[in-house]
């Protein structure tokens, strides 16, 4: 079966949630059943910006276009591929602009069903609800029940989906691999490395995260992203309080999950993160203990436990990190995502879809 995945802004090197999501997604679909299926995965640029190269197994076609997605070049290629779906994930998530941006590509694939993935809520005024009511996809997917609960007013079709995470690249290390790595980051061996990986502003609670540098024996280590805007003053003063800030790209980010001891995410804004932040996942994944802030995402999906613990306020993360820093025997987290590969996850997705959709020209290509 055709697949199109299309996301906006599509970069080479990518260390942003919503971009990486569409690409592990397009990975996946090739390998989310015994039938293999043919996958693309689209990004539209203005004329003068880069393009992303490709991706592995996944190719990545960039094509000129706008911020409507008006463009020749795109229509004409969906229109002579005519993929059987179309999923859409949106940078912005669920605005009335991505809506009508599905209705475009709905109208350049022929008519074959599009199906936006909203990872993080939206606010609406009246006026936007009125047209988004009017140009609803086919089906929205959702990782939460406060963007479920967003989107409630539009009356669109509508399912929760589970996130992905790889196993295969984020995994733990025996005890020499994790100092190997420790040397090569310049890390001292004897220190509890607590992580957060994320955007560098405000929004992310990066400052309520400083007490646990002050704590001895303690390394506070944040990896932000080098793809979006960064709050220059914060990390001169995080740097300033003796934070390890790495603020150009990673290549391989599985390496500080690797050598970390602990996870903590501190965002309190549901708007500040996707729904179900691919870092925790990648952290669990690597058998990290998590202490988090409370976002619905992550409570609806994993009940508090020995290596996950949540805060109602960060000012309680010391104590919730010190617990953490107990444990023995590891923290049990890889288990808890062990469903969480995404092959599998790609596989439940096409089935919601062939759940949802009508019959018809879908119902024919389904796997």
């Amino acid at each position: 079966m055709r697949i199109c995945v299309f996301s906006e802004r599509q970069v080479r090197t990518t260390d942003e949630g919503i971009r990486n999501y569409a690409l592990a997604l397009a990975r996946a679909l090739e390998s989310a059943s015994d039938q293999q299926h043919e996958v693309r995965l689209y990004t539209v640029y203005g004329e003068t910006q880069p393009g992303g190269g490709r991706a592995p197994r996944a190719g990545v076609t960039n094509l000129p276009g706008n911020p409507l997605l008006l463009s020749l070049p795109l229509r004409r290629a969906l229109r002579e591929w005519a993929p059987a779906l179309v999923l859409y994930v949106p940078t912005a998530c669920a605005t009335p602009f991505s809506f009508l941006r599905a209705r475009v590509l709905r109208r350049y694939a022929r008519r074959a069903p599009v199906v936006l993935v909203a990872l993080q809520p939206r606010g609406y005024g009246r006026v936007a609800r009125w047209w988004m009511r009017r140009l609803c996809p086919d089906l929205l997917l959702v990782q939460s029940e406060a963007t479920r609960a967003t989107l409630a007013p539009m009356a669109c079709a509508m399912r929760l989906v589970r996130p992905g995470v790889d196993l295969e690249r984020f995994r733990p290390l025996p005890d020499d691999a994790r100092a190997a790595l420790r040397r090569r980051h310049g890390i001292a061996q004897d220190v509890t490395v607590l992580l957060h990986v994320g955007h560098l502003n405000a929004a992310r609670g990066l400052r309520t995260l400083l007490p646990l540098q002050a704590v001895d024996g303690q390394q506070l280590v944040v990896v932000g992203s080098s793809t979006t805007a960064q709050d220059l003053d914060l990390v001169a003063e995080l740097r300033a309080a003796g934070v390890l800030v790495i603020d150009a790209f990673v290549d391989d980010i599985a390496e500080f999950y690797q050598l970390a001891d602990c996870y903590v995410f501190a965002v309190q804004s549901a708007r500040a993160s996707i729904d179900v932040p691919l870092s925790v996942l990648e952290a669990m994944a690597c058998d990290l203990p998590v202490v988090s802030t409370r976002l619905e995402g992550l409570t609806r999906l994993f009940a508090p436990a020995a290596g996950v613990r949540y805060v109602d306020d960060p000012a309680d993360m010391p104590l919730a990190v010190a617990d953490c820093r107990r444990l023995v025997g590891g923290a049990g987290t890889r288990a808890l995502v062990a469903d969480y590969a995404w092959p599998r996850i790609a596989q439940q997705l096409l089935t919601l879809v062939a759940e949802e959709l009508p019959a018809g020209r879908w119902a024919e290509a389904r796997p």
